[in-house]
């Protein structure tokens, strides 16, 4: 489980031992082996945060770079899935007469 809010350096993640570690610009904010409580101390913190934090709208010129990307994304994602055919596949069948 790894979990973020960028604007803030906040983060939540599962450690190698079990642990939900919960940090905060690096610093430990709670280390515990339950799920529920890192997630609820993680959300308190986030929506507090969110505040301090407000979401911007993208700007036009924004908008029209990620329009591109996912544009040519799924274009190349399209290509990409097709099965190459091997040369002269047919032509190495048997016959069954």
């Amino acid at each position: 489980m790894n979990l973020s809010f960028l604007p803030a350096d906040l983060h939540l993640s599962k450690s190698a031992n079990g642990q939900f570690v919960l940090r905060m610009a690096g610093q430990e904010i709670l280390s515990t082996k339950s799920q529920r409580a890192a997630l609820a101390k993680f959300n308190a913190l986030r929506s507090e945060l969110e505040s301090k934090f407000p979401a911007r709208q993208p700007t036009s010129a924004e908008k029209a770079k990620l329009l591109e990307r996912e544009i040519n994304s799924s274009l190349l994602g399209q290509g990409g899935s097709r099965r190459k055919k091997k040369p002269g596949g047919r032509a190495n069948r048997s016959s069954g007469s």
